[in-house]
C-alpha cells in the first residue's frame, strides 16, 4: 500500500512536512485535509514500515501518531525515533486518555500528548513551534548566544538551543524550552510548581511532577551526552528546580 499523495502546501513551507501516521482511513484523511488547509505539507500512512520508508528518504518531518497502529505501535515508532534523532518533533494524536498512558507517551520522547477528538486549533500551534526548529540556524558555535544562565552556559530563547561553556550547541525540544525559559527568567531562585506548571502550558491544578522530571531527565542526558558537561539544573526539594547561576 502507498502512502497517500501529499497535500499541497504554502509557499516557503516545503523544507519540511507533516507526516500523519493513523491506520484509521477516515480519521487520517481528515487529518490530511485539516492540516494541508492550515497550510502545511502533509504525507500520511497507514502503518509504521511506510513511514519508514518514506523517512528514509524525507528526514525532515514533524510525527503525528496514533498510538493504537495495527503491527508496530506508535509507542514503538516513537522510542525508534528517538533512539536516532533527539531533535525530531514527535506528537501522539490518539484515542487513550488515562493519566498512565499519557505519562508513558511523554516517558518515551513525545514532545506534545492529544487525545482524539482532537482539537485542530492546539495541534496545529504545537505543529508550528515544533516547525521552528526546521528555521534554526545550524549546530555550531558561531551565533552570538542571549541570556546567560550561569558560569558560561547560555541559553537561545528564540532559537530553542541551550549553549554549553565549550561552545557546544544542544537543540531543545518544546517542553525543555519552556521549562528553561521560566527557570532562566528566575536568576538562580527556585522556579516552585506552579510556575512550571504555567511555563507548559497547564493550570497548576493538572500539573503533574513526573512530568517535569521526565523532561528534566532527558535534558540533562542530552546535555551531558551530546557536550560532555552536566548542566547546573538542580531539584529543590518541596519547591521545584532551579539553575546554578
Amino acid at each position: 500500500m502507498k502512502p497517500e499523495p501529499k497535500a499541497p502546501s504554502k509557499p516557503g513551507e516545503s523544507d519540511y512536512t507533516v507526516s500523519v501516521v493513523e491506520d484509521e482511513p477516515v480519521l487520517r484523511q481528515e487529518m490530511v485535509f485539516q492540516l494541508s488547509h492550515h497550510g502545511f505539507a502533509v504525507e500520511s500512512f497507514a502503518t509504521a514500515a511506510q513511514f519508514y520508508r518514506y523517512l528514509a528518504a524525507r528526514p525532515a518531518t514533524i510525527a503525528v501518531l496514533d498510538i493504537g497502529l495495527r503491527g508496530e505501535d506508535g509507542l514503538s515508532i516513537c522510542k525508534h525515533l528517538r533512539q536516532h534523532d533527539q531533535n525530531m518533533g514527535i506528537v501522539f494524536v490518539t484515542a487513550r486518555s488515562l493519566r498512565a498512558d499519557r505519562l508513558t507517551g511523554l516517558t518515551v520522547g513525545a514532545d506534545a500528548y492529544l487525545v482524539k477528538p482532537v482539537d485542530m486549533d492546539e495541534l496545529v500551534l504545537i505543529l508550528k513551534r515544533l516547525a521552528q526548529r526546521f528555521a534554526a540556524p545550524p549546530n555550531t558555535a558561531q551565533q552570538k548566544p542571549v541570556g546567560a544562565i550561569g558560569k558560561q552556559w547560555q541559553f537561545e530563547p528564540g532559537g530553542g538551543y541551550i549553549v554549553a561553556p565549550n561552545g557546544v550547541r544542544v537543540r531543545l525540544s518544546v517542553s525543555e524550552g519552556q521549562l528553561l525559559r521560566a527557570l532562566a527568567g528566575k536568576a538562580g531562585a527556585a522556579c516552585t510548581d506552579a510556575e512550571l506548571a504555567i511555563a507548559l502550558g497547564l493550570f497548576p491544578e493538572e500539573y503533574d511532577k513526573h512530568r517535569t522530571e521526565v523532561i528534566v531527565s532527558r535534558l540533562r542526558a542530552k546535555v551531558e551526552r551530546e557536550s560532555g558537561l552536566s548542566l547546573p539544573l538542580h531539584s529543590v526539594r518541596g519547591v521545584g528546580y532551579s539553575l546554578d547561576i
